[in-house]
C-alpha cells in the first residue's frame, strides 16, 4: 500500500516540476522579447535588423477586418509598452523598431474604424 501512495506522490511532485520549470523558461523567454506579435514575441538580437518583423502588418497580401479590431488593439498596446519600456532602458533601437510597428498598427486601426469600402484590404503596405 506505501509503493502505491509514493508512486501517486512522485507523479504529483513530477507535474509541480514540470509546471515551475515551464513557467522559469517563458519568464527567461520573454525576458528577452524585443518585439510584440499578436501570438508572441520577437526574440532577433537588437544589433540586427529583420526584414520580416511584423511583415504581415506591410505585406500587399495581409487580409484583415474590423473582426480583427481587438488582437489589432491588443497588439498596438504591447508595442507601446515595449516602446515604453526601451525608452527608460535607453535602448534607442529597439524603441525605433516598435515606433514603426506602432505606426503600421495605427494605419490598420485607422483603416478599419473608418469602415471604408477597402476594408478588407486595410494593411499598412500602402505607406
Amino acid at each position: 500500500m506505501t509503493a502505491h501512495y509514493a508512486r501517486l506522490s512522485d507523479k504529483t511532485v513530477r507535474e509541480h516540476w514540470e509546471k515551475a520549470r515551464k513557467a522559469a523558461w517563458a519568464k527567461q523567454r520573454l525576458s528577452r522579447a524585443t518585439q510584440a506579435l499578436p501570438n508572441g514575441y520577437c526574440e532577433l538580437p537588437l544589433v540586427r535588423t529583420c526584414p520580416h518583423a511584423n511583415s504581415c502588418l506591410t505585406c500587399p497580401m495581409f487580409v484583415t477586418s474590423a473582426e480583427f479590431l481587438p488582437q489589432h488593439h491588443a497588439q498596438r498596446q504591447q508595442t507601446l509598452q515595449i516602446i515604453t519600456a526601451a525608452e527608460a532602458n535607453g535602448q534607442a533601437r529597439l524603441a525605433e523598431m516598435n515606433r514603426q510597428v506602432s505606426a503600421n498598427l495605427d494605419r490598420i486601426i485607422s483603416a478599419l474604424q473608418d469602415g471604408g469600402e477597402e476594408e478588407k484590404e486595410a494593411s499598412a503596405g500602402a505607406s
